[in-house]
């Protein structure tokens, strides 16, 4: 289920997340890109399950950040997201 315009994820800059199954969109118009980025991850939630998507992302992001590596350069080194950011170039 798509929501748009979530006020809530503006202060914590957030474009948009899939809390499944639900897919939350800041703006009421959201890009093409960050849709399509979205739906890579109700597709690994579908394909891996939704505890081990949530873990697996979770533990990667956690095990970034213990490495030294920065909020940002954790999320983008999680699987997950990498996957998501190579199918966003190739759409």
């Amino acid at each position: 289920m798509k929501i748009t315009n979530c006020k809530i994820l503006k202060p914590l800059n957030i474009n948009a997340i899939v809390l499944y199954p639900f897919v939350l969109y800041c703006d009421p118009e959201p890009d093409k890109k960050i849709i399509t980025h979205e739906q890579v991850h109700l597709d690994q939630i579908k394909r891996d399950g939704v505890l081990k998507f949530y873990s697996k992302y979770l533990w990667e992001y956690l095990k970034g950040r213990k490495s030294g590596l920065s909020h940002y350069e954790a999320y983008r080194n999680i699987s997950y997201e990498e996957e998501a950011y190579l199918i966003d170039r190739n759409s």
